[in-house]
């Protein structure tokens, strides 16, 4: 199926089951934490990790009787992942101040360590039945996703902590996606910056390094495009515990179907092509959250 017909069925069901109102509906409200994650492929030295987000919306739900519903969300949820790259084999291109010999590229161990926080518009739509009324339901569904901000914070170390190392440095990662300004980046030395220029050594030349590195300047790459997808969709399920008539406990789990990284931004940190290119890597990244909600039904 493709995405727009997704996309259209979603949005179609979502106002279908708004409009009605013979059989008996309720609106309600939740809000909560989750704990989301990328799953996916991962090379030596490669992983990820738990993230915490939270999440807010407003539903409606028609019932179709006292046990069996319908219900659809406009919903507000922060997802992400940690990642950490640790191996001996890293490597980082560096740019000569005042040369025209090309780029230097060194290998040597690299701890990158960094932390995604992704937001999106959701709309998930969910099949409810109630196991006992009024106290407990199970549900399942699907769910798509428009991505509204994501964010990645963190650095990276280079060479280790040895002094001897004229190349070894820590440096800052502060990434937005959507608003990072790559224009700014392929200027490196004349163009506006919202960083400052560090100076170090490496094979025995002045080269260029930023205090911070943004995402369409990443690790001696220009990377000219965003490294997530706009759109995911998955799966859902999970249950309720009804502490009253409107007030809720419930415990869900999303499983995202769509790889939500690019594969020509989505390189490799331990490989490089001989003309000093990044090797892409075309595995398939996905979301997996779970979330606990506060919710209301009126």
């Amino acid at each position: 199926m493709s995405i727009r017909r997704i996309i259209f069925f979603f949005i179609l069901l979502f106002c279908f089951t708004s409009s009605l109102s013979s059989q008996g509906y309720n609106v309600g409200i939740r809000a909560g934490i989750g704990q989301n994650k990328f799953i996916g492929s991962t090379e030596e030295g490669e992983s990820f990790g738990l993230a915490g987000g939270f999440h807010f919306g407003i539903n409606f739900q028609w019932n179709f009787n006292d046990f069996i519903g319908i219900r659809s969300e406009i919903l507000y949820n922060q997802t992400g992942s940690s990642y950490t790259v640790d191996t001996d084999n890293g490597y980082y291109l560096f740019d000569p101040l005042g040369a025209d010999n090309g780029n230097i590229l060194i290998r040597d161990e690299s701890l990158i360590t960094l932390d995604h926080s992704n937001a999106y518009i959701q709309f998930p739509q969910t099949f409810h039945a109630s196991i006992v009324p009024d106290k407990f339901e199970v549900f399942a569904g699907g769910y798509i996703g428009f991505l509204v901000s994501p964010v990645a914070t963190g650095n990276i170390l280079f060479g280790g902590e040895s002094a001897d190392k004229e190349h070894s440095f820590r440096q800052g990662l502060n990434f937005n996606y959507f608003s990072d300004d790559a224009e700014k980046r392929f200027d490196r030395f004349n163009g506006p910056s919202a960083f400052n220029d560090i100076e170090i050594r490496a094979n025995g030349q002045d080269v260029d390094l930023r205090e911070f590195e943004n995402s369409y300047d990443l690790f001696g790459f220009n990377i000219e495009q965003s490294r997530f997808l706009s759109i995911d969709y998955g799966l859902i399920a999970g249950a309720s515990y009804y502490l009253n008539r409107g007030l809720y406990l419930m415990g869900r789990v999303e499983y995202g179907l769509r790889d939500v990284t690019r594969n020509s931004v989505d390189y490799s940190f331990t490989q490089v092509n001989e003309n000093q290119t990044p090797v892409f890597k075309d595995d398939k990244d996905r979301n997996l959250g779970i979330y606990l909600s506060l919710g209301f039904r009126f």
